[in-house]
């Protein structure tokens, strides 16, 4: 798996975390979970799809760890990443005229949020500097409030 980041998180002889985002998907965790159930040398003890985290647990006097690990990430990674599918580093591609996909939103929004209560923060603490500092870090502290208001405008203007 070149280029890519493991899918599993921990393992000690006996044990394997596999944990990925995109098994938070739930086709694709359903798809995962299925196949790791067919294997015979590994058992599913315990999963959490709204983390995409799945434990399995195997006897280390059957298969050894190395071979239990390779099996999980060459099953894992026909799953995660299909021959058909993009490389999941490569951005989705946006048609032009349609929205922003919403976990880029998401990601803007949280960055306007962060920059307004830093800006509010230092608006406070520019009070005792001056009044040209107080007044520029207000700038941008609304500069942050309309990106936040232009993402959000859907709900504010319903």
């Amino acid at each position: 798996m070149t280029g890519r980041t493991s899918p599993i998180a921990s393992a000690v002889p006996g044990r394997i975390r596999v944990r990925h985002p995109l098994l938070r998907r739930t086709n694709r965790f359903q798809e995962a979970l299925g196949r790791l159930e067919a294997l015979d040398t590994v058992r599913v003890t315990e999963s959490n799809p709204a983390v995409g985290s799945v434990l399995l647990s195997y006897d280390p006097a059957v298969v050894t760890p190395e071979d239990a690990r390779s099996q999980v990430e060459a099953l894992l990674s026909a799953v995660l990443h299909p021959a058909e599918a993009p490389p999941p580093d490569a951005p989705a591609p946006v048609a032009e005229g349609k929205p922003a996909a919403p976990e880029l939103k998401w990601r803007i929004n949280r960055a306007a949020k962060i920059g307004m209560m830093g800006s509010m923060a230092a608006t406070l603490a520019a009070l005792g500097v001056g009044k040209r500092v107080h007044a520029g870090f207000g700038t941008l502290f609304v500069a942050f409030m309309l990106v936040h208001m232009t993402v959000q405008r859907k709900r504010l203007f319903q």
